[in-house]
């Protein structure tokens, strides 16, 4: 059973008022091109993560990204103010798992785990950055890197 989890938040978004549901004018799913097992495969965070070494997420408005290195050993922190942050900073991999890509990369699962996967600020409200700016950007990285597949991980 799938969950719409948008609607629950914007009625849990107390005390602000309801955050207003943005539905995109056309869905972004697409037909996996070829077997998984052959696919070169990234990940995509809403959860603000960063190397130490890289600029800050600023709260609300920021629709800016980082590319993070796939290296399980470089380090992450998170910028992400939500309040149920708490897990995540104690353990970025539960919503940008790295380790659990590298995992099916050796057993085959999917074909190779890309060099580098992305993180933005989930829960912006300029929707118009988004998907003029950002995405287009984000698509264009990820072409160039000669990534099949991205795995968008919300926070």
């Amino acid at each position: 059973m799938a969950l719409d989890y948008l609607p629950i938040l914007a009625e849990n978004a107390a005390p602000r008022p309801p955050r207003k549901l943005y539905r995109a004018p056309r869905i972004g799913w697409q037909p996996l091109g070829r077997p998984l097992n052959e696919m070169r495969v990234s990940l995509v965070t809403s959860a603000a993560i960063r190397q130490p070494s890289q600029r800050a997420f600023t709260t609300g408005g920021d629709a800016s990204y980082r590319r993070i290195a796939a290296d399980t050993g470089v380090d992450v922190t998170v910028d992400h103010h939500s309040p149920v942050g708490a897990d995540v900073r104690r353990d970025a991999e539960v919503v940008f798992p790295r380790r659990a890509l590298q995992g099916l990369a050796q057993r085959g699962v999917i074909g190779s785990v890309a060099r580098g996967h992305f993180s933005i600020y989930g829960g912006i409200s300029d929707h118009d950055a988004i998907t003029e700016r950002l995405a287009p950007e984000l698509a264009r990285r990820l072409a160039a890197m000669r990534v099949d597949l991205a795995l968008m991980v919300p926070y």
